[in-house]
């Protein structure tokens, strides 16, 4: 019986320094693999960059959601009442700033932009939009993130998220995509976005095609000869002054207006 748990004891311990070892060589081999993707995306500096970037992201967020008129407006929002006829336009400074429901002459409009908002902004408050159920959500969003220097494709992820969130809870409300607007470098200087503009706007137009929602394109309309805001639409290159407003509802008022 001695000479049993012996021979059981051996068999267990070798089976643990098996496993120990299996578990020791796929650590190294993950290690191995990960200093490989590190040294060829750049080394030491390429992972400093990354957590270094991964840092200020969070302390953007934070700063973002920690911001007074951010908290005060999404606030606001959630204490208006609901109404499940209403016609939602989403996004940033570019449509918080607009008298809509003046300016298109129908009342059922709302107004949920916040100035400085980011698509990671737009997704933490999606849910406030569906509760409000409405019969049509018109979404402009973006500038703001490729002005912090936010990736094209991050972007798009964020997007995708909003749009799957909006798919799943919304199925019978009508969305429109609109197109991001470009800037004007001699009076906003960000020389360099709007080719990222042009990019992003590209994926936003598959976008529509995969979630079947509907694309208006503002961006052409706003061009001027050199490929940028045309002045007499702004003030400081990226706002609108009132003619770009009646410019903006020339282009949608019919999708605004037409009943579903």
């Amino acid at each position: 019986m001695a000479t049993y748990d012996m021979h059981n004891l051996v068999t267990i311990n070798e089976a643990i320094k098996f496993t120990l070892l299996l578990s020791c060589l796929i650590n190294i081999l993950f290690l191995g693999m990960g200093s490989i993707f590190v040294a060829r995306r750049g080394g030491l500096f390429y992972l400093l960059h990354k957590l270094s970037f991964l840092t200020s992201e969070r302390a953007r967020l934070t700063a973002m959601y920690d911001n007074p008129f951010y908290q005060d407006k999404t606030s606001h929002f959630r204490a208006l009442p609901k109404s499940e006829s209403g016609i939602i336009f989403l996004g940033d400074s570019l449509t918080d700033l607009c008298e809509w429901a003046e300016l298109l002459k129908n009342d059922r409009i709302k107004n949920r932009g916040i100035c400085g908002d980011t698509t990671e902004g737009v997704l933490n408050r999606i849910d406030n939009i569906i509760e409000h159920q409405p019969k049509k959500l018109f979404i402009l969003i973006g500038i703001n993130d490729l002005n912090q220097g936010i990736q094209v494709l991050d972007i798009v992820e964020n997007y995708h998220l909003i749009l799957r969130k909006v798919k799943e809870s919304l199925p019978n409300t009508q969305v429109f995509i609109q197109s991001v607007l470009p800037v004007n470098y001699q009076k906003f200087q960000r020389n360099g976005v709007n080719d990222k503009v042009v990019e992003l706007n590209v994926i936003l137009r598959e976008l529509t095609k995969e979630f079947s929602y509907q694309y208006i394109d503002l961006f052409s309309a706003f061009l001027d000869i050199n490929k940028e805001l045309n002045s007499q639409y702004t003030i400081d290159g990226v706002h609108l002054n009132g003619q770009g407003y009646l410019l903006w509802k020339k282009i949608i008022e019919k999708d605004v207006n037409d009943e579903i």
